[in-house]
């Protein structure tokens, strides 16, 4: 009994891995399906994170503040703080 057991298991397992595979192929030959954005966190994933200036937390440059000259600032009250 336990074989049986054992052995659905280990088909439903392969099946998992083949369909995720065989999605996998088609994203990379064909792109994504029209009408699907593609997720915000691949296009973050692709970004260096910068550090705040002020209380050291790293984010995204596209949502970091700019300060004075080279400065990346978290939120606008860091970017407060940071310059008195």
């Amino acid at each position: 009994m336990t074989h049986l057991i054992v052995l659905g298991l280990l088909i439903v397992v392969l099946w998992l891995a083949v369909k995720n595979f065989t999605l996998q192929l088609k994203m990379s030959v064909f792109g994504p399906a029209p009408g699907r954005p593609v997720p915000p966190a691949s296009r973050a994933a692709s970004e260096t994170l910068v550090r705040c200036a002020r209380c050291g937390i790293y984010v995204v440059p596209s949502s970091a503040l700019k300060g004075e000259g080279e400065e990346a600032f978290c939120s606008e009250e860091c970017r407060r703080r940071g310059a008195a």
